[in-house]
């Protein structure tokens, strides 16, 4: 749950007044929607905040809501997978980077070691003695 003081923050954001929609004719002569004035940042930022009361006053959304279980990531987003075990909020950014770096563990082959008198580990029972490369 977010602090009380974040929580007056998003109310606080909520209650401005975003511009109001119109429905105007677009150029083929359909309705369309259109804003009344141009946004603001205020405008902009009550439309977010709002979105954030929604989500957070919404048990089933709220219950989605994960944050992203990539390194140095600091994301919220609501998992829609089939299963909800989603644990990235990007596969192609944060899933693909714990891609990449379990694999360079993987394949490095070091223990972790810089020390060239040491051998290398490569696997159960495989080993390069020292010197030999």
């Amino acid at each position: 749950p977010p602090a009380d003081g974040a929580l007056e923050r998003v109310n606080s954001l909520a209650s401005g007044a975003p511009p109001g929609p119109r429905a105007v004719r677009g150029a083929d002569g359909d309705l369309v929607r259109a804003l009344s004035t141009a946004p603001d940042c205020a405008g902009l930022l009550a439309v977010v905040a709002r979105d954030a009361v929604d989500l957070l006053t919404d048990p089933v959304a709220r219950a989605a809501l994960r944050r992203c279980q990539g390194e140095d990531c600091h994301r919220l987003y609501l998992d829609t997978s089939r299963g909800g075990r989603r644990r990235w909020c990007s596969g192609e950014v944060c899933g693909n980077r714990e891609r990449v770096a379990r694999h360079r563990r993987r394949t490095s082959g070091t223990t972790g070691t810089n020390d060239p008198g040491e051998p290398r580990v490569l696997g159960p029972e495989k080993e390069i003695p020292p010197g030999v490369e």
